[in-house]
């Protein structure tokens, strides 16, 4: 068997809401394509009726029906691989492994029941979600492990206290799913991981990451860097790549398991926001938007007596 792994974030540039970041390690008959041992049931181009799309979260959640599609295929996929759909918020971060705890100290998170799926028929979901594991199975596939990792405004600031550099504080989450995914990986496996803040060096990072390996550069490009990581008589590739979302399979499906759970935090934080400053229009969190955001909250920010720290990113 063939194993393959892909990581990726998203929310990166913003300057509210969590970073997210996600891992997806699978296996398969050798030489495989998930994209054509699924294409009877997952679409890769464009968004095909009764399929999963599985592609850049970007191209996935483009449209106004974009975050329908997207928690179709997260939330599709996720059923397939545990064998049930998560009911709330809460529980969705709860099956992540997620401490939920710090989110507390944020009023607009203080309430997780979010119902999920937010769109759609529940029933009809997991009846897809079933027939997707069918096949999967059936074309010899096998999901190790799912990894999302969110990090919200109040631990990225405090990451960037530490390391006062914004591409280390970003790779010391990414280095942890790295980390997970690679647990699971036999001898052999290939993980495309997406180029992390446009660096081109990733060899001393990996060896942060596993202590005891021996890690070979392969090569370091601009768009590509590859390392082989020697560990006990074998090894496994680790590819960083421009766009690495369109080169594997668990790479888009990691874009998308990212995009969905940073999607989640939004609706709940633009909701408590529209609760309290009625009219207030909503924000995806950018730099632009998410400054026009804090303008609008303005004239309200002593009566709501904001923790300012725990809403906007320091960087």
């Amino acid at each position: 068997m063939n194993f393959q792994a892909g990581v990726d974030e998203a929310g990166l540039g913003p300057i509210l809401g969590p970073l997210v970041v996600a891992g997806v390690a699978m296996g398969g008959p050798e030489g495989s394509d998930p994209w054509q041992l699924l294409a009877g049931r997952v679409s890769r181009e464009r968004h095909a009726k009764g399929k999963f799309r599985v592609a850049d979260s970007k191209k996935v959640h483009s449209g106004p029906r974009g975050l329908e599609r997207l928690e179709q295929t997260v939330l599709g996929f996720w059923g397939a691989f545990r064998g049930t759909l998560p009911k709330t918020l809460a529980e969705w971060l709860a099956d992540l492994g997620h401490d939920t705890a710090p989110l507390a100290r944020c009023p607009w998170y203080q309430s997780l029941d979010l119902p999920l799926p937010l769109h759609g028929d529940r029933a009809l979901l997991e009846l897809q979600a079933a027939m997707l594991a069918r096949d999967i199975e059936a074309a010899g596939l096998q999901f190790a492990r799912i990894a999302v990792r969110p990090v919200e405004v109040e631990e990225w600031n405090a990451l960037i206290a530490e390391t006062d550099n914004k591409s280390r504080a970003h790779f010391r989450v990414y280095a942890e799913v790295i980390a997970r995914i690679l647990d699971v990986l036999p001898a052999g496996a290939h993980l495309v991981a997406d180029r992390a803040g446009g660096r081109m060096h990733y060899r001393n990072d990996l060896q942060r990451i596993r202590p005891g390996s021996r890690v070979e550069v392969v090569q370091e490009q601009k768009a590509v860097s590859v390392y082989r990581l020697h560990e006990q008589g074998s090894a496994r590739t680790i590819t960083f790549s421009e766009k690495a979302e369109n080169r594997a399979f668990p790479t888009a499906l990691a874009s998308c398991f990212a995009k969905y759970t940073r999607e989640l935090f939004l609706r709940v934080l633009n909701g408590w926001f529209a609760q309290q400053v009625p009219g207030i229009t909503p924000t995806a969190g950018y730099f632009v938007d998410g400054h026009r955001f804090l303008t609008d909250l303005e004239p309200h920010a002593a009566r709501m007596a904001l923790p300012r720290d725990l809403l906007v990113r320091c960087r």
